[in-house]
């Protein structure tokens, strides 16, 4: 059996590291025999050695965002689905107190929507300055896309929750009826937004992983 040996040197202020090649065990002998030591400056074999740790630990960090990616842009599209519920009865209400009471809970299910939104954004961009590490062009693509996607349904709940918050304030039926058809509206695009991030992230994931398997189905 090959075995390494690394001893770490100190000579006339230069580090350095002797890898000394150790025998191989013969059957004839049985002796270890050493042959002669290589070194390596300390930079060049650290970065050899940490290069693919490197890259190993940027693909796992990409994979945690895009999940985390898809999980929060789930969850915008599933409470948007609330905002629009309420948003709907509000802005169709009979009478003013039907309407500021589901104006007041569109815009209780808007504020959770934004910020699940806004939470799929910043890790998105994470995982869009990581998809390179995983090594097909797939990847980058899809988390681009997810990007992009959040940022629409961010948007677009942004606006939800300002009119829903204008009119669970308003003073009047139809100044309710008015925003909240506002935040009905901008609620069914964050949600077609979210719904396209969560495709985008799933499809990043799967190349990513499809990727890998591959790469290890050829060793």
């Amino acid at each position: 059996m090959i075995l390494f040996y690394s001893i770490l040197s100190n000579r006339s202020n230069h580090n350095s590291i002797i890898i000394v090649l150790l025998g191989v065990e013969t059957e004839i002998t049985g002796v270890m025999k050493t042959y002669l030591p290589i070194k390596f400056s300390n930079q060049l074999v650290l970065f050899a050695l940490i290069l693919p740790l490197m890259g190993i630990a940027q693909c796992d960090i990409f994979k945690s965002e895009i999940i985390g990616v898809k999980q929060n842009a789930e969850k915008t599209s599933q409470v948007a689905q609330q905002v629009k519920e309420h948003a709907d009865n509000a802005a169709f209400a009979a009478t003013f107190t039907e309407a500021r009471t589901h104006a007041h809970k569109a815009k209780i299910f808007a504020g959770e929507v934004l910020g699940t939104a806004y939470e799929a954004v910043s890790l998105a961009a994470e995982a869009q300055h990581y998809s390179g590490t995983c090594g097909k062009e797939d990847v980058k693509s899809y988390s681009i896309d997810a990007e992009r996607f959040a940022i629409d349904a961010r948007d677009f709940a942004d606006v939800a929750y300002t009119n829903a918050k204008k009119a669970s304030s308003a003073r009047n039926l139809g100044d309710v009826r008015f925003f909240m058809r506002k935040s009905l509206d901008a609620s069914r695009e964050a949600q077609k937004s979210a719904e396209a991030a969560v495709f985008a992230a799933s499809d990043a994931l799967y190349s990513c992983d499809h990727q890998e398997v591959a790469a290890g189905g050829n060793d």
